[in-house]
């Protein structure tokens, strides 16, 4: 994912976390993938790597910002698909024209957070589907040894790679700054323990501090991981369990 790393001017503080964490990176679970955050590289060759291997890269062109710009200019020069984000206070930049985007309210209101997460998440399953197509500037002139029968852009500063979740470098993602459920319920217990997160099955029902009480539909093995689609009174969820405090027993 590669967005900008600062809050420009004309935005509150912590919005671009905000994108990430209230679409980017639901849109990417939705859609089977596993986002790298750009600025949590430590190293420039780990950006370079990260922009080169990804299976997709989602580039937020809000505001602008050159080091968004750059770095997809040197994902476009290799000819590899990008998903394109931008919000609705931004034009298109020149060379994202005649290519789609996905674009979001820049007011983050709850409504439009979801029809933007459905948008982005429907972009990169079309993406995944069509993988094989090129997705450059260049080949909807016609220049270069392939065209791209569909393209799929969006707005956002993002490396997304695929389910391919052994690669040693991929890191855990930190975990969303959602707004916490104060004070919990009484019926809300104590935090999962590491063995108790593996003896999850479906039907169960937990607490997650941030959506509230829900029950798990589906849970899928990732590596050491679990995925789990778990349904809240807010609507379905794609989450991964973890042992961070976020997810509760609930008392019986």
């Amino acid at each position: 994912i590669i967005m900008p790393s600062q809050d420009p001017a004309g935005y509150p503080a912590g919005h671009f976390n905000r994108v990430y964490d209230y679409i980017i990176s639901p849109a990417c679970r939705m859609a089977g993938l596993w986002p790298i955050k750009a600025n949590d590289t430590d190293a420039a060759w780990d950006l370079v790597k990260n922009l080169i291997e990804s299976e997709i890269v989602i580039g937020d062109l809000t505001s602008k910002n050159e080091n968004v710009l750059n770095s997809l200019a040197i994902r476009q020069s290799l000819r590899l698909p990008i998903t394109l984000l931008r919000d609705t206070k931004t034009l298109s930049v020149l060379f994202s024209e005649g290519l789609s985007e996905v674009e979001y309210d820049d007011s983050l209101r709850i409504d439009t957070v979801q029809k933007a997460t459905e948008a982005l998440s429907n972009a990169l399953k079309n993406s995944l589907a069509n993988k094989g197509e090129v997705n450059t500037m260049l080949s909807r002139l016609g220049i270069g040894p392939g065209r791209a029968k569909q393209v799929i852009s969006a707005p956002v500063e993002v490396l997304a790679s695929t389910e391919t979740y052994s690669q040693p470098e991929i890191q855990t993602p930190k975990a969303p700054a959602l707004p916490v459920i104060s004070p919990l319920p009484a019926y809300v217990g104590d935090s999962f323990t590491q063995d108790e997160i593996d003896k999850l099955s479906n039907n169960q029902f937990l607490f997650h501090i941030n959506y509230g009480k829900g029950e798990i539909k589906n849970i899928k093995k990732i590596g050491q991981d679990k995925m789990a689609t778990i349904n809240f009174e807010s609507g379905s969820k794609i989450l991964m369990l973890g042992t961070s405090g976020s997810f509760r027993k609930i008392d019986n």
